[in-house]
């Protein structure tokens, strides 16, 4: 797994080495071809008008596939995952048995 932090900087020279792309919410148009590639914008991959309503949204480059396919992740929020580990935390599994609270 590879990530840029800030895309309009060319501190990785090897992103050709990565055969999938991701993009999600980027904030100019220019970041979108920087980060999927030459002319992803035009051939469809707005990632920067991703509506801040939409977490998750994002645009997908296959190697060797012309275009971008648009993708919805999962997305949970931190309240999200503190109610999943209050409700679940304490399930334990030993010996492909579940028991409560055991480590």
């Amino acid at each position: 797994m590879a990530a840029l932090q800030d895309p309009r900087k060319d501190v990785l020279p090897f992103r050709d080495l990565f055969p999938t792309r991701i993009a999600l919410r980027l904030t100019e148009p220019v970041q979108v071809d920087m980060v999927l590639g030459d002319g992803m914008r035009d051939r469809g991959a707005l990632c920067d008008r991703i509506p801040m309503s939409m977490p998750g949204t994002g645009f997908v480059v296959l190697d060797g596939d012309p275009g971008a396919t648009r993708v919805r992740f999962s997305y949970w929020t931190d309240a999200d995952i503190r109610d999943l580990a209050r409700e679940y935390g304490w399930l334990r599994v030993v010996d492909s048995d579940w028991n409560e609270g055991a480590a």
